[in-house]
């Protein structure tokens, strides 16, 4: 038997550790949870040679350990960019994070002095069930940030904070939706938790910054998921039927910069295991036991998806 818990982190890796620290921790007002040399299983996990080495910096929002963001920064090895001069309708990797904020207006003008940009203006958008003010910001290592404020129905933030959140949701652009529907539903056995379209009927501004020209043509289809059926760290997968951009499969990896992967956990990650195996799916890294800090001894393997989206899935031993 096993159980489908949560996604612990997600990867981050850095071309400047001070300078993302200062977003997240001095202005947004996350916790540094501690700092860490990487360990060499998990080097030999990603295929990296010998000599390279890495730093980390485990961040997270008022102890909440799901949904935590972990910085990695590469030593003595040349990068790429996972998702270089991205678009939102690009496939291949993680397209973003999505992180709440009490205020997106004022965030939106706070950030941009941090070297952020807009891929829109601050707008109101209707997505799905909800009701959010939400804006799309292009920062460091080229990621994209989603930050939301949820007007209906209406979600009370804890005050005090810039960024008061963990990483409650993020955004996987991908080339054929039903594929990917297969591939989380039927064979990693993920809960779907909402289906919903969003389509612009007149050329007007939008927050993907598809040409107002375009807009009309465009239908962006979104599934939504998560690991164990909760909403308290959930991920989108999206199609944007009507526009072709770049294909970042082969490019969204360890080293390079930019978001790199979902680390999950998982209860009895052996049978969790088998049960893959037993799907004919192909297996990125097999299990083994690698050293995560701070969690310590774990079992950890990967999977790659269609659209190249790797998926570290651990069990701690301790």
């Amino acid at each position: 038997m096993f159980k489908l818990k949560t996604i612990l982190e997600v990867v981050y890796s850095v071309g400047s550790m001070e300078k993302v620290t200062h977003f997240f921790c001095d202005y947004g007002g996350l916790d540094i949870v501690d700092h860490y040399e990487t360990d060499r299983t998990v080097l030999d996990f990603w295929n990296l040679d010998a000599h390279v080495t890495a730093s980390e910096k485990l961040i997270r929002f008022n102890n909440h350990e799901a949904g935590s963001i972990r910085l990695i920064k590469y030593h003595n090895i040349s990068q790429e960019y996972s998702r270089s001069s991205q678009n939102p309708w690009d496939i291949g990797g993680i397209m973003d994070i999505n992180l709440r904020v009490p205020e997106v207006a004022q965030t939106f003008n706070d950030i941009r002095e941090l070297g952020f940009h807009g891929l829109s203006d601050p707008l109101l958008q209707k997505m799905g069930p909800f009701e959010l003010y939400d804006i799309l910001m292009k920062g460091y290592d080229d990621i994209i940030i989603a930050f939301t404020h949820r007007v209906k129905p209406p979600l009370k933030l804890p005050e005090g904070y810039k960024i008061p959140s963990h990483v409650y949701n993020s955004s996987i652009t991908v080339k054929n939706l039903d594929e990917a529907k297969h591939f989380y539903v039927d064979v990693l056995g993920f809960s779907l938790l909402n289906e919903y379209e969003v389509k612009k009927d007149a050329p007007i501004e939008n927050m993907f910054n598809i040409p107002m020209n375009m807009i009309e043509d465009v239908t962006c289809k979104v599934n939504m998921f998560s690991l164990d059926g909760a909403r308290d760290v959930m991920f989108q997968v999206c199609e944007f039927d009507g526009i072709t951009g770049k294909d970042f499969t082969q490019t969204a990896i360890p080293p390079n910069r930019g978001l790199l992967l979902y680390r999950c956990e998982v209860e009895g990650i052996e049978a969790y295991y088998k049960s893959l195996l037993k799907t004919g799916i192909e297996i990125h890294q097999e299990l083994q036991n690698l050293t995560i800090e701070p969690y310590g001894n774990a079992l950890c393997f990967s999977i790659k998806s269609p659209n190249g989206v790797l998926w570290e899935f651990l069990e701690r031993n301790n």
